[in-house]
């Protein structure tokens, strides 16, 4: 393995979030307490939680070519994460979104995303794959994740999918090219129906050649199966009890950090902790992603019984 760098695969959109006292029910005006704009989307949010944590990441997304598009990459940049693969589609609109953060941390995300922006993976740097620790995709961009995916399963680079709600088909297309399917609640439902989410994990995991399947559950924790021998055992780990302020990009937050343990050779108990205390960190700040803790803040509050560098 030549490094650890994660490649992460998928949407990006410039969010403006307000935090708000409420969510209204019925039209009217409010004025928010505090106000961010960052660059945002699930692989996008992932790829700033690495860099925060001091590992070497690069992003590929499609944008458009307008003054949106330039601030996101200049907002990625400053983040630390590499940019140079980020298309800027000629014409095209950069995906946006506004959200409304209530006191409790609970959000209502309005995004917009141009529908004619091209999905041809072809210009991806396939070759780069062969340098890299991990590639993580999102499911917002069916033809970059399979490139990737295919080019990283053929190099023998571990893949990690961050399986949300999607089409079905779309969902069974990805499954199978990765090594890591973590899941969030909402979409183990859409595949499994109302099946208890540990028989829905044992059920995926008999019928696709994935090394470790979970899903996160919020407050709840964390569900995961590792392929171990004869196994059937789904390990259920706990996160820590906070007072969330804003729970956006929590998911990205974890999924960023299980790549970083991935890439960095964390075990599994290892990356999942750290990712549950990740993302509760996150929750504690205001502002999307922007509450993703460094290294040292996540090895502090892990305290002594892990101590990653």
């Amino acid at each position: 393995m030549a490094d650890n760098r994660v490649i992460c695969v998928g949407c990006a959109l410039w969010d403006t979030i307000f935090s708000v006292d409420h969510i209204p029910s019925r039209g009217t005006k409010i004025l928010p307490r505090q106000a961010v704009q960052a660059a945002s989307g699930m692989a996008t949010a992932a790829a700033v939680s690495i860099a925060r944590l001091g590992g070497p990441v690069a992003l590929w997304v499609r944008i458009g070519d307008d003054a949106t598009g330039t601030m996101l990459i200049d907002d990625l940049s400053q983040s630390g994460v590499c940019t140079a693969w980020i298309r800027q589609v000629p014409g095209g609109r950069t995906p946006f979104s506004t959200i409304l953060v209530d006191r409790d941390g609970e959000r209502l995300v309005v995004p917009f995303i141009d529908p004619t922006l091209e999905a041809d993976a072809a210009w991806l740097p396939l070759d780069d794959i062969a340098g890299a620790a991990a590639v993580m995709a999102d499911m917002r961009w069916l033809q970059g994740a399979h490139a990737a995916f295919s080019a990283a399963r053929r190099l023998g680079v571990p893949t990690l999918l961050d399986a949300d709600v999607a089409a079905v088909e779309d969902l069974n297309a990805l499954i199978p090219l990765a090594d890591h399917v973590l899941f969030s609640e909402p979409a183990l439902q859409l595949l499994a129906g109302n099946v208890p989410p540990e028989e829905a994990l044992l059920a995926l995991a008999s019928r696709c050649e994935a090394k470790v399947i979970g899903v996160t559950l919020g407050e709840r924790g964390s569900l995961i199966w590792q392929r171990e021998g004869s196994s059937t055992a789904v390990q259920h780990f706990t996160t820590p009890h906070i007072r969330a302020i804003d729970t956006l990009n929590a998911g990205d937050v974890w999924h960023g950090t299980y790549a970083y343990g991935l890439a960095h050779g964390w075990t599994l108990a290892e990356r999942v902790r750290a990712a549950s205390v990740a993302a509760a960190i996150k929750c504690e700040v205001f502002g999307g992603h922007r509450g993703a803790p460094t290294l040292a803040q996540l090895v502090a509050r892990l305290g002594a019984e892990m101590s990653p560098c």
